[in-house]
C-alpha cells in the first residue's frame, strides 16, 4: 500500500513524498513546506486532485524526462528521478496519479543527516497544528521552533 512520508529538509522545512508498496519513490514535492501542517495540507490537495490534475513532461538537458503535477497552475508535486525514456516518465505519473487518492498518511516526520539514515519522530496526526507548535529534539538542540 502507497503511503505519504514527511521530512525534514533542514531545521525550517519539511516535504513530502510519496512511497509505494516496495519502499520506491513514486513522487515528490515540487517545493520545501514552512511547517508539519502545511505539508499535510499539500499533501490533502494531492489526494484529492491527483486524478484531474495537470501532467506535464519535461526533457532536460542530458536526456532525461521528469513529469511534473499542477493544480490550478500551482505546481504540487513532481518525479523523484528523470527517466531515460518519455514512456517510463509516463508511466511514473501514471501510477503517482493512480496511488496518491487511496495512499495512507505516515504520522512520523522524518529527520535526515548528511551521510546517515533518517530517524522518525512519531507525531500527533489528530492535532498537525500542535505538532508544529512543539520544538522537536535532537540530542537536546531544537530542530524547529514553533
Amino acid at each position: 500500500m502507497a503511503r505519504f512520508q514527511f521530512f525534514r529538509t533542514d531545521r525550517q522545512h519539511v516535504r513530502w513524498r510519496l512511497l509505494g508498496g516496495n519502499n520506491r519513490v513514486l513522487g515528490v514535492s515540487a517545493n520545501s513546506l514552512h511547517s508539519y501542517a502545511a505539508a499535510l495540507a499539500e499533501v490533502t490537495l494531492v489526494q484529492k486532485h491527483s486524478s484531474s490534475a495537470d501532467f506535464e513532461l519535461e526533457h532536460v538537458q542530458g536526456g532525461l524526462w521528469w513529469w511534473r503535477m499542477s493544480v490550478d497552475d500551482v505546481e504540487l508535486a513532481r518525479a523523484a528521478r528523470g527517466f531515460a525514456r518519455r514512456v517510463d516518465a509516463v508511466l511514473s505519473g501514471r501510477r503517482f496519479s493512480q496511488r496518491a487518492p487511496r495512499a495512507d498518511i505516515d504520522g512520523t516526520l522524518v529527520v535526515f543527516h548528511p551521510g546517515r539514515r533518517g530517524r522518525e519522530i512519531t507525531l500527533n496526526l489528530d492535532s498537525a497544528d500542535e505538532a508544529d507548535e512543539e520544538p522537536l529534539y535532537e540530542r537536546g538542540v531544537p530542530l524547529a521552533e514553533g
